[in-house]
């Protein structure tokens, strides 16, 4: 049932299966309070809010989960009367019309149950529905320091894992708490109104029911722990093993007899892991069973004394009987209700904390509008920086100051690390500058809407990735609507036509997972296509020719440079061949720019980038040999001054 704890006509044989989860569902609920006791107050006035769309849908559940549990409540009634009056009384239509009975009133009750079933099913699954999307759009909006130190596992476990098993948390935690407390309270009130020590004889023996079943349910909980890890450590292996990376890595390698033994013992501990778990399940079963049966002996046997002293009738016994069945999966479910409730909230407050989150980088307020052409380009105002998320991070950018004027190349050359592609990150506003101030056409960043931003700024970043579709909509992805002309252009402009025409079905092609299909160099040249196609007037360019050979590198920079008219460009690039004909070179070194100038300016000057292009060009040379080479440069750079 969707409302869990109705009792209805169950019988005996069903004690083992229905009390076994409920033991599961509050030693599970027990695993979320192990991350802490959630904010009960808080964390309800959320869950509220986003039940109050769905509160006239729970009315409606409600009244017929009330409906449903009253005519649960009748059926026994039936049979003591059936017993004491129709039978004694051989009133054939009586028994009749009360057998009828015993048929429609259960039929009333599971119809019932189907529309409960189906309201709490749409309720459930429209809050998770809406909560995902929230989270999602959440999560979408973060800064990039949520994802540097957020494992991508996490996040998924949010989505899938906890958000999915609200459903559970809905209709056992919440909603069943409730159904219980009507189903034992309903069947309680009437028991008492029928014959109080009956009532006394029957409730003894609940506290010696329910207990030792949930302490025994820890052990296997404990076990199912188990067997999930087991499980978990199968599924790592599989997914490191049998994905296309891993795949490769273990042919190249020829590990597979490794691998295959590792499989082995990863499997048998699973194996293990889940016999102890069923074991201890079928344990769980005996001893429901075998505690089951002490409230019925006991019932019967004073029930019995009463009989026989014509204190009570026979039918009287029956349908107390049929009502203890009635009582023991809720009265367990409720001896655990404080910690499964507190455990479903815990298991919202993981999703909802991620809600929580601040947006490091938010959307304006009021937002100030862009002039409908470019004029300033983009400006650096004594800008420092330190990464967010890491208490222990320090300044990678110390008080930089730079302009990157309309129409021309400013390329940021450095060794690895002095800060390039934070300062490129900052102009694409993926982060926001500890102090200062960066300005795109004297406009500063965080005072730009985001869309706004995104359609005048194109970023060709230094981790590619192409989603797993279709060479065009790789191509395509930040203007779907783009014609196939325009489409072909920067196709033409990327140096992109080779690919196309050696795939098998062109631009239809499916890239693969994260563009497998496609080398190294071919992605770089997808991802400046991707950036070509927004027609942006700015474009920032990380790495953007470091995995092209010679050959494509040279038609890439001849097509930017027509492309370059009218547009500024911030370029990296650790090969100085590719930003020589740059109009501003900026040296970084350890967060500061400690140079600048053109190529061959800098050449003249004994700094670091001299130094940076003597390790280059000759550096298997000696360093006569390479101070010749410098020598040599630098009479050219006095040439062309």
């Amino acid at each position: 049932m969707a409302f869990s704890g109705r009792g209805g006509m169950r019988g005996m044989g069903g004690m083992g299966s229905g009390v076994g989860g409920t033991v599961w569902q509050q030693q599970r609920a027990r695993g979320y309070l192990n991350e802490g006791k959630p904010d009960v107050r808080r964390t309800l006035g959320q869950v509220w809010n986003l039940l109050r769309l769905y509160r006239w849908k729970l009315l409606l559940g409600t009244l017929v989960m009330l409906l449903g549990v009253g005519l649960g409540l009748i059926p026994p009634l039936l049979i003591r009367t059936l017993i004491d009056v129709a039978i004694p009384q051989h009133n054939l239509s009586l028994a009749i019309l009360l057998g009828s009975g015993l048929v429609l009133f259960p039929l009333g009750s599971s119809i019932l149950g189907l529309g409960q079933n189906y309201l709490s099913i749409v309720i459930a699954q429209g809050l998770i529905a809406d909560l995902r999307e929230r989270l999602y759009r959440h999560v979408q909006a973060l800064g990039l320091e949520f994802f540097t130190w957020t494992r991508a596992g996490e996040i998924h476990t949010r989505f899938l894992n906890d958000a999915g098993g609200l459903q559970n948390v809905l209709t056992q935690s919440f909603l069943g708490t409730f159904a219980n407390l009507i189903t034992l309270g309903g069947t309680l009130a009437i028991m008492a109104a029928i014959d109080w020590r009956l009532t006394l004889a029957a409730i003894v023996s609940l506290p010696a029911f329910a207990f030792p079943v949930l302490h025994f349910g820890r052990r296997r909980y404990t076990a199912m722990e188990r067997a999930q890890a087991a499980l978990g450590e199968l599924s790592v292996v599989l997914e490191e093993t049998l994905s296309l990376s891993g795949a490769i890595v273990v042919k190249s390698f020829g590990t597979e007899e490794r691998e295959a033994e590792r499989f082995d013992e990863v499997n048998i501990t699973a194996w293990q892991a889940q016999v102890s778990q069923l074991l201890e399940g079928q344990w769980l079963s005996v001893i429901v069973q075998v505690l089951a049966t002490f409230g019925p002996a006991l019932l019967y046997t004073y029930g019995a004394y009463l009989v026989m002293t014509h204190q009570v009738a026979l039918g009287t016994i029956v349908a107390f009987a049929t009502y203890l069945t009635q009582l023991y999966v809720p009265a367990s479910s409720l001896a655990g209700a404080n910690a499964t409730l507190l455990g479903g909230l815990a298991l919202f407050d993981r999703v909802f904390q991620y809600l929580d989150l601040p947006i490091s980088i938010p959307e304006p307020v009021h937002s100030q509008s862009l002039p409908p052409t470019p004029r300033e380009g983009i400006v650096f105002d004594h800008v420092s920086f330190s990464y967010p998320g890491n208490p222990s991070s320090k300044e990678v950018l110390h008080d930089v100051s730079f302009t990157a004027p309309l129409g021309q190349l400013t390329a940021l050359v450095g060794p690895s690390g002095a800060g390039k592609s934070t300062m490129l990150s900052l102009a694409a506003r993926f982060y926001d500058p500890t102090s200062g101030t960066i300005r795109l056409d004297g406009v500063p960043l965080p005072e730009i809407a985001r869309q706004d931003f995104r359609r005048r700024v194109a970023v060709v970043t230094q981790e590619l990735f192409l989603f797993h579709a279709s060479l065009r909509e790789n191509i395509s992805y930040g203007v779907p609507e783009a014609s196939d002309a325009q489409v072909e252009a920067v196709i033409e402009a990327a140096q992109l036509r080779d690919l196309v025409e050696r795939l098998p079905e062109g631009l239809a092609t499916i890239v693969g997972e994260r563009g497998y299909r496609l080398s190294g160099g071919e992605k770089q040249r997808v991802a400046i296509a991707r950036a070509l196609l927004r027609q942006a007037p700015y474009l920032l360019l990380d790495e953007a020719t470091s995995s092209l050979d010679s050959q494509v590198e040279r038609r890439i920079q001849a097509a930017l440079e027509t492309l370059i008219k009218g547009r500024t460009v911030i370029a990296i690039a650790h090969r100085l061949s590719t930003i020589q004909q740059a109009d501003q070179i900026l040296v970084v070194q350890q967060g500061s720019i400690v140079e600048r100038g053109t190529h061959a300016a800098l050449l003249l000057q004994s700094g670091l980038y001299q130094r940076l292009y003597a390790a280059q060009f000759a550096p298997d040379r000696k360093p006569d040999e390479a101070a010749m080479m410098v020598d040599s440069a630098e009479e050219v750079a006095m040439q062309e001054c």
